[in-house]
């Protein structure tokens, strides 16, 4: 290579420097589009959050977060109120007339103890905090909360998706996705007998000890206060894993009783009860929902071991 072409390289090269040393953010270290203040979950108009009857008071929180491409550069302080006429345009807007409809928690039992949210610098997000007394809440009825950002001490609010709406579930440790795996027998004719296995909701009721149930037939009207009310009764866990077992409304229970495992998530459980004037026994096992075919088949043999016959 000559000497004027290392020359022209060099001079190439020393130009690149210089332009490079002119500019002193990469692109990368510079804002993409402009920071803006939001509540998590606004866009998806509807978050989810589980209340445990088995607390006095039980706490779930609210996300307000910082949009942006960089860090923040300082404290951002927002502040949360509560929107509810969002509710009342949610049941207007996506509910018919026969649906039963979301309302506002009942003001005595949850507050936000700290409106105020302050996003520390450097960080994506912060909480609000939601408490809440479960106790109270009727099975039966959808609750919701809605929330939205008042006021923001830097940036802007966000233009769209403003509003969260915070649906409720009650459960409790023992509610859930469980199978029936059980046969009913008719009493007076032993012959007379529906072997079955089918999904159950257990839905948590009263306390933390208790979940509703409903038996075999799947009586249920749209808008119906009471989910199958002729056809639910309610187990209860006793401090020994004993069960209780007691009618919901119309349901004719007898008597019944059983035990739970909760290493396994099982209940062994049996109830006599009144269909039509006839007199009849349901024997089996609720077991929780598994994960794998290898945990279905160690319940499964397990359930076989255990299972008795009248």
């Amino acid at each position: 290579m000559n000497k004027m072409k290392k020359y022209t390289l060099l001079s190439l090269f020393m130009l690149a420097l210089f332009f490079t040393g002119c500019d002193d953010e990469a692109p990368m270290d510079q804002a993409l589009y402009p920071e803006s203040v939001y509540l998590v979950g606004a866009k998806d108009k509807i978050i989810y959050r589980d209340l445990n009857l088995g607390y006095v008071q039980d706490t779930v929180y609210a996300s307000v977060a910082i949009s942006g491409s960089l860090p923040i550069d300082r404290d951002i302080v927002a502040e949360v109120k509560e929107y509810p006429e969002a509710i009342k345009r949610y049941n207007d807007r996506e509910l018919g007339t026969n649906d039963i409809l979301f309302q506002n928690l009942p003001l005595d039992i949850y507050n936000l103890p700290a409106p105020i949210v302050t996003v520390k610098k450097g960080e994506p997000y912060s909480t609000c905090p939601i408490y809440v007394k479960p106790a109270t809440l009727h099975i039966d009825s959808l609750y919701m909360i809605a929330l939205k950002l008042k006021s923001t001490s830097a940036y802007d609010l966000a233009k769209k998706d403003t509003v969260v709406l915070m649906r409720f579930n009650i459960m409790n440790k023992y509610s859930g996705l469980y199978y029936m795996d059980g046969v009913i027998k008719n009493l007076s004719n032993p012959n007379d007998s529906v072997v079955y296995k089918s999904p159950r909701k257990l839905q948590a009721v009263f306390d933390g000890n208790t979940v509703r149930m409903y038996h075999l037939q799947n009586e249920w009207s749209k808008g119906a206060t009471d989910y199958r009310p002729n056809y639910c009764f309610n187990i209860t866990v006793n401090a020994d894993n004993s069960l209780s077992l007691v009618s919901w409304q119309n349901f004719k229970i007898l008597e019944g009783g059983g035990t739970y495992y909760p290493e396994l998530r099982v209940y062994d459980l049996w109830y006599r009860f009144i269909e039509n004037g006839v007199t009849k026994k349901t024997r089996g096992f609720l077991y929780k929902e598994r994960k794998s075919d290898d945990e279905q088949r160690i319940i499964n043999d397990w359930m076989g071991e255990h299972r008795k016959y009248d």
